[in-house]
């Protein structure tokens, strides 16, 4: 649905505003059934995966057999196609909903340096937040192990993850479904901070990464206001693909 926009009189500067959103066809039962569809997912593709795994490292850690870190990559692959089918069953398929209904449509307001600032921003957050971490004696582990970069096949497998998959399938369910479904309802603020919450829980590798929730979250939350602001959730993908760009090229330099 198209959103309203409130425009100021002539002579006055825009402000800093989201467009009234209005409330989606699906709600937040449809959004609950749709995480229940990717929790249930990702046990059926992770502990069988997890198994695997173990087999192919033997005695040895997982993280540090190749073998082992590409099934675990491919499972992560899979789980992303999931979240892409939540959508389309509780989204598209069962209200007749369209693409342009998730936010894949042109910005209304922003230009190409919108993704650029949320992705300034982002990095801030993080690297503010885990500096403060350091200084406080935590060092919080990334999700992402150091040997990925370190052979063929699991670093192929992360480039595709992350530049090509997640931006857009973790967008359309965090954003384009699970934002856009509870705005109307909840507000704008509150929205983006339950998605941003919900992404940042998404992220939560093992207890070595719990730390990072909050920052996660926040960018999720700073990637839903993209969106809200620029009605559109192509800024959203986009800012999400750099953000990855450069978590992958500072872990290659790593």
């Amino acid at each position: 649905m198209a959103s309203k926009h409130v425009w100021p009189h002539p002579g006055e500067r825009p402000a800093l505003s989201f467009p009234q959103a209005e409330r989606t066809r699906w709600g937040p039962a449809d959004i609950v059934k749709a995480i229940g569809l990717v929790f249930l997912g990702a046990i059926a593709i992770t502990v069988p995966a997890a198994v695997v795994a173990s087999f192919l490292a033997g005695d040895g850690n997982i993280e540090e057999d190749a073998g082992a870190l590409t099934v675990v990559l491919v499972a992560s692959l899979v789980l992303e196609l999931i979240m892409l089918l939540s959508v389309a069953l509780f989204g598209l398929y069962k209200h007749g909903a369209s693409w342009a209904d998730l936010g894949l449509r042109r910005p209304q307001r922003g230009g190409l340096w919108l993704p650029f600032i949320l992705v300034l921003i982002g990095l801030a957050l993080v690297y503010v937040y885990v500096a403060l971490l350091n200084l406080a004696g935590a060092e919080p582990e990334s999700g992402v192990p150091e040997q990925a970069f370190d052979n063929v096949a699991p670093l192929l497998l992360l480039v595709v993850l992350s530049l090509a998959f997640a931006p857009f399938m973790e967008e359309i369910f965090f954003r384009g479904f699970v934002f856009a479904g509870l705005r109307g309802r909840w507000g704008t603020l509150r929205a983006a901070l339950a998605s941003g919450l919900l992404f940042g829980l998404a992220h939560l590798g093992n207890t070595d990464s719990l730390y990072l929730v909050v920052p996660i979250s926040a960018v999720g939350a700073l990637f839903a206001l993209g969106y809200a602001f620029s009605d559109s959730v192509l800024v959203a993908i986009l800012a999400h693909f750099l953000f990855n760009l450069v978590s992958l090229v500072a872990g290659l330099a790593a």
